[in-house]
């Protein structure tokens, strides 16, 4: 079901239908391991004065959801468990701001998907046997965007669509995996495809080799032909983001404008040094940052602020108890 959506170019919600059925696909998967094994795979409740007993939903035992089963199942982030929980934050995004995602993004994280898939494959085999295998019901799908001209430039121009907090995000979390995981095709698949001559009659219309099954020379050949080819690419640091993003006068007058207290460059200042999302100035590490509130601008030596961290601030100071717990000062109304 879910590639069933994923690949019909007719369905409105086709990366939301096919994000949601591997997860209960992966969820289905884990459970079903765990049960086989024997392992305690239900919520339980512990409490010092009582004796451990089951969390009920609805009456029925509550099962422990998929990130909890990723955890115990990876104790060390792979590239399979990181490719499992992007989508399960990549979810959380959809569900709750991101509903009917742009198809923008389903070009975005193609790779990703096609990985998500063929992991949930092997992991099916491994468990229950060749019988489980999805090969013969699931084909590579037919499609025109990446071979002619026109695609390329329209699948492009919808990377470029992209909402900026969904390409924070993509570009964040590629940033926080190690080089080794980022670039392993188990997290995020890249393929390379050459149309060839001839009509092979009695063979197999496409073949896939993997890239570290070939020796250095033929390696080199392909990356220098995958160069030539259309790619979209997720670059580990984005400049594009600084466009969404504020200068600290501008989240200063932001905020002030929605809390019925009086927040100035001070209290910018020392909230982001009490908060600690950004190192000092003349650090030796300026790019340092927690980039959902800040964004080191290299070029100009200064930091903008994103639309996340103006909400964060405007949320907190609306209160005096949060305006002091942020700011380390005690907060004055405004004037009538």
């Amino acid at each position: 079901m879910a590639v069933r959506l994923f690949n019909d170019p007719g369905q409105p919600r086709a990366l939301e239908g096919f994000i949601v059925h591997m997860h209960i696909a992966w969820l289905y998967y884990f459970q079903s391991k765990w049960m086989k094994e024997g392992r305690e795979r239900e919520y339980l409740v512990r409490e010092s004065d009582k004796p451990v007993r089951y969390k009920k939903v609805d009456g029925e035992h509550m099962s422990q959801p998929l990130e909890w089963f990723v955890r115990n199942e990876y104790p060390a982030v792979s590239a399979v468990s990181a490719n499992i929980d992007f989508f399960i934050r990549l979810r959380n995004k959809i569900e709750h701001r991101h509903t009917g995602s742009p198809e923008s993004l389903q070009v975005a994280v193609r790779g990703e998907c096609h990985s998500l898939l063929l992991n949930y494959e092997e992991a099916l085999v491994a468990l229950g046997g060749s019988k489980e295998s999805l090969a013969h019901i699931l084909h590579f799908p037919v499609f025109i965007g990446g071979f002619t001209d026109k695609g390329k430039a329209d699948l492009l121009k919808m990377t470029k669509s992209l909402p900026a907090d969904l390409r924070n995000f993509i570009a964040d979390y590629d940033n926080s995996l190690d080089d080794d995981v980022a670039r392993d095709p188990r997290y995020c698949m890249r393929l390379t495809v050459i149309l060839e001559n001839g009509n092979r009659k009695g063979d197999v219309s496409m073949k896939f080799f993997n890239l570290a099954e070939l020796t250095d020379e033929e390696q080199a050949v392909v990356e220098k032909i995958a160069e030539k080819g259309f790619v979209v690419t997720k670059r580990k640091r984005v400049s594009v983001s600084n466009a969404d993003n504020f200068k600290p006068s501008q989240v200063v007058e932001q905020v002030q404008a929605e809390i019925p207290f009086v927040f100035n460059m001070s209290h910018f200042t020392a909230a982001w040094k009490i908060g600690k999302f950004r190192p000092a100035t003349g650090s030796a590490s300026p790019d340092e940052t927690r980039t959902d509130f800040c964004v080191y601008d290299a070029p100009h030596r200064d930091y903008t602020y994103t639309p996340v961290y103006v909400k964060h601030l405007a949320a907190k100071c609306s209160t005096a108890e949060g305006f002091l717990a942020i700011t380390g000062k005690a907060p004055k109304l405004k004037a009538a």
